[in-house]
């Protein structure tokens, strides 16, 4: 059995994609168009992921010059 944050995790999930079946079907929201959303909010996700780490470096290496 998976343990309580899997599950809360799995089911917020669940409820994610139920609200945005919903919101094709029931606002005739093109699925092209949640594509396309989708995607340009991973590539942001992914440029903010690299920037944190890249700040990271930054400070991690003025630590070691110290």
């Amino acid at each position: 059995m998976a343990n309580k944050s899997r599950r809360s995790f799995i089911t917020s999930v669940l409820a994610c994609v139920a609200f945005v079946a919903a919101a094709i079907f029931s606002w005739d929201l093109p699925v092209k168009h949640v594509v396309y959303y989708l995607v340009f909010i991973l590539i942001v996700l992914f440029v903010i992921i690299l920037v944190a780490m890249g700040f990271g470096a930054l400070l991690s290496w003025l630590r070691r010059r110290k």
